[in-house]
């Protein structure tokens, strides 16, 4: 704490030594009233919105400005000077980080795997297994599933199968981690750069616990973090890169991995390409040419295509939870606001005495599997109009409520003091599904039962929203070098920021904001080493 006080207040010295322009003004400024909202946020949920919150929200941003203006002068005036890049072959060097990553994680998967398993996991493998495909889980993660473990079911080996399966998820997951030091060290940075990230990566065994769990997040966000290392890539060159086959053909092969291994990649993957075709000329041809037909071709397979094939489901009820969850506050705590017009346009979707009585404040799962709620007419486009006119009609007098209910279903994602406490996964409802089930080898071996537990109070973590206003901090000091056109390796991490605060369907899950944890060493070297070329070696953008 002493060691933060010096810092915070070395910054603080240095916001106040010269008047900030008006760029500084409006993103410090801007992050500074955001952040000190977000910490308030539990006066919003004891509906305290009064002068004295006002007050008290607008003196934090006013001491915490300078010290936020000092940190960013402080980046943009002492950058990071790149370093030669390392001699010899990237895989060695790659192959060396993802064995030192494996062997360090090698404890959990013995005391822990062969994978972890959530109700998710049971219905990937029940489609795997007997069949229903379906789009409510991404099809492509499914099928790798029946392809490893399907033989291993049909023999009676199903947990050799898991075993083998956990090893590969782990090993692929260490190998992007381990691609990302790879990346920084060719781009400039130091052997410190390395140490730390390995000290990330493998001093807590949050990383670990989260390769191991069944279910697409893990490998949706490391496809994600090579997607926006190669958007880094792309943006320092301005686009050339793309004018070459490699890396087009690259990108195309990113694209195609983020749309099918989670539903919201597709849109990403929009905006990343609609963004790449207006900021940069020379990445248009590949744009219109490869990237424009291939998000068309996707939006008709998982569309008419899956829909023809019966692969397409109907449950939609995440997608829309911050609306559930607000008509739900509302039933819960003032049913007689809805009129009888209202009550009636939501009535065919759950009756509101239902919605009252299944809302939860942290998720809205007992909505949708509450017994009254009509999943297949919620499927249709007729159950969102209803819900949103419901919705608009109630807004003008319970926006009280509907910020209440937004901020509790939101609260992992936007609190920088909210701590999840343990990471390691810690659900055994659905462990011995399908005879998969969690074994201590360590104590089957030497009898010692003490590391199991020491593994699982190791799996820490800052609390996710701290981590994402840092990545939204790295954002701004790149802005204020006047070098914009980076951020377009930020992109994506925010779009799944923002895709939450639209429809988190659970108030934390770190599954969702993996790519955070997974680039924050590159995130943070991206905002120190800016658009530097000075011993880079550019043949060195490759993908694992």
């Amino acid at each position: 704490m002493g060691v933060f006080f010096i810092l915070f207040l070395l910054c603080t010295l240095q916001g106040l030594n010269g008047r900030p322009d008006r760029r500084e003004s409006i993103l410090c400024g801007g992050f500074c009233l955001v952040f000190c909202f977000c910490l308030q946020i539990q006066g919003v949920l004891a509906a305290s919105l009064g002068l004295a919150f006002l007050f008290f929200w607008l003196l934090m941003a006013a001491l915490l400005f300078p010290a936020v203006l000092g940190l960013c002068r402080f980046a943009i005036r002492c950058p990071l000077r790149p370093l030669s890049a390392p001699e010899g072959p990237v895989w060695r060097t790659w192959l060396l980080y993802t064995g030192v990553i494996l062997v360090l994680w090698m404890p959990v998967f013995l005391c822990w795997g062969p994978v972890r398993l959530d109700v998710d996991s049971v219905q990937l493998l029940k489609q795997a297994f007997e069949g229903g495909l379906n789009d409510a889980h991404p099809i492509s993660y499914t099928l790798l599933l029946r392809f490893i473990l399907g033989p291993f079911y049909k023999l009676g080996m199903i947990e050799v199968g898991a075993y083998l399966f956990g090893f590969m998820q782990m090993t692929v997951i260490a190998g992007v981690l381990a691609y990302t030091l790879v990346w920084i060290r060719r781009r400039g940075g130091g052997l410190l750069w390395t140490v730390m990230g390995l000290s990330l990566f493998c001093g807590t065994t949050m990383y670990a616990f989260q390769s191991l769990v069944m279910w697409k997040d893990p490998l949706f966000n490391a496809v994600l973090a090579l997607y926006c290392l190669f958007l880094y890539d792309t943006a320092r060159c301005h686009g050339e890169n793309l004018r070459r086959r490699g890396p087009a053909v690259r990108l195309a092969v990113l694209t195609l991995l983020l749309c099918f291994l989670r539903g919201n990649g597709w849109p990403i993957a929009a905006v990343v390409s609609l963004v790449l075709f207006a900021a940069f000329k020379p990445a248009r041809h590949r744009v219109l040419t490869v990237l424009l037909p291939m998000l068309i071709a996707i939006k008709l397979i998982t569309g008419p295509v899956y829909s023809a094939l019966g692969l397409q489901s109907r449950l939609t009820a995440e997608a829309w939870a911050i609306p559930l969850q607000q008509l739900g506050a509302v039933a819960a705590s003032e049913p007689e606001a809805f009129t009888e017009h209202n009550a009636l346009s939501i009535e065919n979707i759950i009756p509101v005495s239902a919605l009252g009585q299944a809302y939860s404040p942290v998720t809205v799962d007992p909505i949708k599997a509450s017994p009254d709620f009509n999943i297949g007419y919620f499927g249709s486009w007729q159950a969102k109009l209803d819900l949103l006119q419901s919705w608009l009609r109630l807004l003008p007098s319970q926006w009280r409520i509907y910020l209440r209910a937004w901020a509790a279903e939101v609260m992992g994602y936007i609190n920088p003091r909210f701590d999840g406490g343990s990471y390691s996964f810690p659900y055994e409802d659905s462990n011995g599904a399908y005879g998969i089930t969690s074994k201590d080898l360590v104590l089957w071996l030497t009898g010692w039962n003490g590391l199991r537990d020491e593994l699982e109070a190791r799996a820490t973590f800052p609390p996710p929203a701290l981590v994402i206003f840092g990545v939204i901090l790295c954002g701004i000091i790149l802005a204020l070098r006047r070098q914009t056109r980076l951020l377009l390796a930020y992109l994506p991490m925010y779009l799944v920021w923002v895709g939450l605060l639209l429809g988190a369907p659970s108030y934390i899950q770190l599954r969702y904001v993996l790519v955070f944890a997974f680039l924050l060493p590159a995130a943070v070297f991206m905002a120190l080493a800016g658009g530097a070329k000075e011993g880079i070696d550019e043949a060195a953008v490759s993908s694992v």
